[in-house]
């Protein structure tokens, strides 16, 4: 589970997440097409459909969104690129890829195939609305078509994290041969479409509609430091070039063995330490990562009676880096997997551990000194 998000299920080898933002929005939406949309739409509706009908709405508007990242996703892995994940939240949905395309006319075809796909969606329910006898039927697929539509609008809208906004971004990027002075456009249109947002929405409230003005601030609020963000990444990241993971490590072999106890664990190693992860090694060879969150379930008194090996994390579930591996390509891989710090091995063999934190003292250091 990561921070404020849970796995619900693995697609086509990519794990898909729920943010909690999102559970929050299904009951909304749910209760708003139950007790408002429906209702209007069609006289006469029992409370018992119209809120079947708002849920089954808002289950095919998560299938929507879905698909919309899948593409995303499956394309990008066409391209050599690795999807790692993807996260339903507040405002829809995020693919989680493992670096940057590699060329302009790449990011281009990944960031508009999320917005066809949800237009072809919509396509096909306004078919399926047109078709069907049953006016409940027509009516849930008459919304998804219109859902689907705007979903697709929205996300072309040129500003930076939205899809529009990795098109413009290609766009700069094809016409200038930079990516970074393409990422500064897309961010810098962004906050201009979300400052816009947010200044419609104060009017929404000013004109009596507080909902969807506050709502439609919200959006505005998130587009405005969603690109800022994603540039004040880009640019630490370039501060990183030339410097390797084995310049930042630190030189730490200490791992704890898969038959010690938990007790041990605690005691010797996390308190003393200050540390929320541990390697976990047999003989000279990582078998495995032992993190807080292993042992935050066991009570304190079964912690001696428990062993490493019955709580770690699998080898294969570890991700490790080398000595000599990229430190930018080391805080993506961190990134991608949201860990706090990664095993570093040569020939096998653990010589030291990478923190996020070692990487953001870097980075600091790197600034302070006008270093790049």
């Amino acid at each position: 589970m990561r921070a404020g998000s849970l796995r619900i299920f693995r697609i086509a080898g990519i794990d898909v997440y729920v943010h909690v933002s999102w559970l929050v929005i299904f009951g909304l939406l749910t209760w708003s097409l139950a007790v408002g949309y429906y209702p209007s739409l069609l006289p006469g509706l029992t409370a018992a459909q119209a809120w079947t009908l708002g849920a089954i709405s808002s289950i095919l508007l998560f299938a929507s969104v879905l698909v919309h990242e899948l593409a995303h996703s499956l394309v990008a892995r066409t391209r050599g690129m690795q999807a790692a994940s993807i996260t339903l939240f507040l405002f829809g949905g995020i693919s989680t890829l493992t670096g940057d395309a590699p060329r302009a006319s790449t990011e281009f075809l990944i960031a508009i195939v999320g917005p066809l796909a949800s237009f072809a969606i919509g396509a096909a329910c306004f078919l399926l609305a047109a078709a069907v006898g049953d006016p409940r039927a027509a009516a849930l697929f008459g919304y998804l078509a219109l859902v689907n539509v705007l979903l697709g609008g929205f996300n072309l809208i040129p500003g930076f994290p939205l899809d529009g906004g990795r098109v413009l971004r290609a766009v700069v990027w094809q016409l200038t041969g930079s990516m970074r002075r393409g990422l500064e456009v897309a961010v810098g249109a962004g906050q201009l479409v979300g400052y816009g947002f947010m200044v419609w929405g104060v009017l929404q409230v000013l004109q009596g509609s507080a909902f969807n003005g506050i709502w439609i601030a919200v959006i505005g609020w998130f587009l405005q430091g969603a690109g800022a963000a994603q540039l004040r990444q880009v640019r630490s990241e370039e501060r990183l070039t030339g410097v390797s993971v084995r310049d930042v490590m630190r030189p730490d072999t200490s791992a704890i063995e898969p038959n010690a106890s938990v007790e041990d664990l605690v005691e010797r190693y996390l308190v003393p330490g200050n540390r929320r992860a541990v390697p976990v090694v047999a003989g000279d060879r990582l078998v495995g990562m032992v993190t807080l969150g292993d042992i935050q379930a066991i009570a304190p008194q079964a912690r001696v009676s428990t062993r490493v090996v019955d709580v770690m994390g699998g080898r294969s579930g570890v991700t490790t880096v080398g000595p000599e591996t990229p430190l930018a390509s080391a805080l993506e891989a961190m990134l991608a997997g949201d860990f706090e710090q990664l095993p570093v091995l040569e020939d096998g063999r653990l010589i030291g551990v990478l923190s996020r934190a070692d990487i953001i003292r870097q980075i600091q250091l790197r600034e302070a000194l006008h270093l790049k």
